[in-house]
This record gives structure tokens, C-alpha cells and sequence, in this order.
């Protein structure tokens, strides 16, 4: 899904964000703000117990934070930011030999961040933020995704004269948000519930059913989507054929003017949806599964009425039965 869908949208996406970034003037503003802040000794930008990275470690973080950059997939994306990260959490541990938690993370991370001056990584961050698989979002992916988010709001508000050294309650308001948006749970929908497509059925007498997915505009009528169905399904004579809806067991022909996406929409927003299916079939269609069970319950009411005689006429034998070949049943689902 990946390679189809976001490696062609990649660059496009990119470009999008970063004009908006422009002519809003965060662009700038960041690059101005990075530029400052990379020129702060740490101790300024909230780092006080850990020593800060070499110039070496940071050229290092910075290629990855670059290679991060070229991805397309939002969960390769997220592993690169985990080595940095975790990267970054090494070598203040290294250097200091004792554990550090979140509140002494974040400023390094965002000296760290100044002291690469890209940019971009805001646009990037935002990518990730988006895209990722929820998921992902509640295990160290989540955490060093909003640690980062954290440390680009910090240097994006950075104030002239005095590092900020903590979120403001409108970036925690933001990431509050945004979590509680991407995490809620919802049933994923399935192509067929999208607005531009429909899920139709072709049932043949002998073959079974055979479905296609068809891109039908929200306008489109029944008598538009029967021509679709025809060419798609390559029907031989389909002024014989119609659509009709099938739900509960039951089934009914569309009219020619009704819509299919408002039927579908409808029967999509009722409070106890049943499962429905779109059917193109021959007007004349006989459904053999309903004749095999109509020909099991009159073979069942021949038996029970050919075994209750003897009870009532003595010429009979008790023991005599009457016997049926079983019917051949061919089942057709949908």
C-alpha cells in the first residue's frame, strides 16, 4: 500500500507542506530560530546533567535525520527517529553513567535538533504524525514522534533573549488532541463503503457469483450502473439483466432512476445495519437453492404424510416408508 499510494504522493505531499510552511512565514521563522538556537550553549537550552554530543555525533544524527528525509513509508520513518533517539539517550548515558527520563530528554533533543538545522523536519514530523498506523502510536514510536514534535515547537517559539525550555499548554493542548483523534476506535471501512465505488455481484444460474468493485459517481442512476455492469462483466444480452438489492433475505429490483450511492449510504447509516449486497442478474433468474429447499419441504410434508397412515388405515404396514433421493443443491452465496 505504501509503495503504491505514498511513494508517488511523497514528493507531492513535501512540496505542499513546505509552500504552506513559506507563505506562512514558520519557514523562516524557523531557520531564524535554529540558527539562533545552535549558537546557545546547552545549559540555555535547558540541558544542565548531560553533556551535550560531540560535533561528530551530531554530523552522525544528522546524515539519518537526512536519510529519514527520503523515505516515503511513515514506519520507516519512525525506526530512523527511534535510532536517533535512542542514539541521543546512549550518549548521555554514556557520559554520565546514570538513567535519564523524559523531562531531561526533551531539551536535549532539541538542542540536538538546532544544533542539525533542518528545517524540514518539521514538515516531516507532521508526515509521520498523520500517517502512521494509530497502532503504532501508543509504544516508543508514539513517544519519540510527539518528543519530537515537542522539541520543533520549542524551537519554532523560541524567544530571543530566553530559551523555552518548557511545552506551552497550547502545544500539549495540540498533542492531546491529535493523539486522541489518531487513536479512537473505529472500524476501518472497506473499499466498497467509499463514496466513488460499489460493490456488485453478478449471479449466474450455472456459474455462482462473481464480484467486481466499480468506481460509480454518487449521481450515477441504476440504469448508468446496469451499462457499467454489461461492459464489465462482458454480458451477452443485458437488456436481460437488472440490479437488485439483497438484504435479510430478501431481494428486490432497483428502479432505473433510483441511485445506488444513496441506497448504499442510507443502508450504511442505520443504527443496525444488515448486510446488503448489489446483485446484477438475468430478470429471470431462478434462485436453485430456494428450489431445492421448496422441493425438500414438499418431499418432507410426502413423507410425513406417507408415514402417519398407518396409524389410521391397518393395510399398511408400521414399519413401511417412503424414501426420496436427495435433491442435487446447488448453492449460490453472494
Amino acid at each position: 500500500m505504501h509503495k503504491c499510494v505514498l511513494k508517488p504522493l511523497k514528493p507531492v505531499l513535501s512540496s505542499c507542506l513546505h509552500q504552506s510552511m513559506v507563505r506562512s512565514g514558520a519557514w523562516s521563522q524557523l531557520k531564524d530560530n535554529m540558527a539562533a538556537a545552535k549558537n546557545r550553549p546547552p545549559a540555555e537550552m535547558g540541558v544542565t546533567d548531560a553533556l551535550s554530543p560531540d560535533p561528530l555525533a551530531i554530523d552522525k544524527i544528522r546524515h539519518k535525520i537526512q536519510a529519514m528525509c527520503k523515505l516515503y513509508s511513515p514506519e520507516k520513518k519512525v525506526h530512523r527517529l527511534l535510532q536517533v533517539c535512542k542514539q541521543i539517550y546512549t550518549i548521555m548515558e554514556d557520559h554520565s553513567g546514570r538513567l535519564f527520563g523524559a523531562d531531561d530528554f526533551l531539551p536535549m533533543l532539541t538542542y540536538v535538533l538546532a544544533q542539525c538545522e533542518l528545517p524540514q523536519m518539521e514538515a516531516e514530523v507532521l508526515y509521520m504524525m498523520e500517517l502512521l498506523e494509530p497502532t503504532l502510536l501508543n509504544g516508543e514510536g508514539g513517544y519519540y514522534l510527539t518528543s519530537a514534535f515537542g522539541a520543533m515547537s520549542l524551537i519554532k517559539n523560541l524567544e530571543e533573549e530566553q530559551a523555552a525550555r518548557v511545552l506551552s499548554s497550547q502545544t500539549r493542548d495540540t498533542l492531546h488532541q491529535w493523539h486522541r483523534r489518531r487513536t479512537m476506535q473505529r472500524t476501518a471501512p472497506s473499499i466498497d463503503d467509499f463514496q466513488n465505488f460499489l460493490r456488485v455481484a453478478l449471479q449466474e444460474q450455472d456459474s455462482g457469483c462473481t464480484a467486481k468493485t466499480l468506481r460509480v459517481h454518487p449521481q450515477a442512476t441504476v440504469e448508468e450502473v446496469c451499462s457499467l455492469c454489461a461492459l464489465k462483466f462482458c454480458v451477452r444480452e443485458p437488456e436481460q439483466y437488472r440490479l437488485f438489492l439483497t438484504t435479510g433475505g430478501s431481494s428486490q429490483q432497483l428502479t432505473p432512476d433510483s441511485h445506488t450511492q444513496r441506497i448504499k449510504a442510507e443502508l450504511h447509516t442505520r443504527d443496525a445495519p444488515d448486510t446488503f449486497h448489489f446483485v446484477y442478474r438475468r430478470v429471470d433468474f431462478q434462485d436453485t437453492s430456494s428450489q431445492a429447499n421448496e422441493a425438500n419441504d414438499a418431499n418432507n410434508a410426502n413423507a410425513n404424510t406417507t408415514t402417519a397412515r398407518p396409524e389410521t388405515q391397518s393395510d399398511l404396514s408400521p414399519k413401511l416408508s417412503l424414501s426420496l433421493p436427495q435433491s442435487n443443491i446447488h448453492s449460490v452465496s453472494i
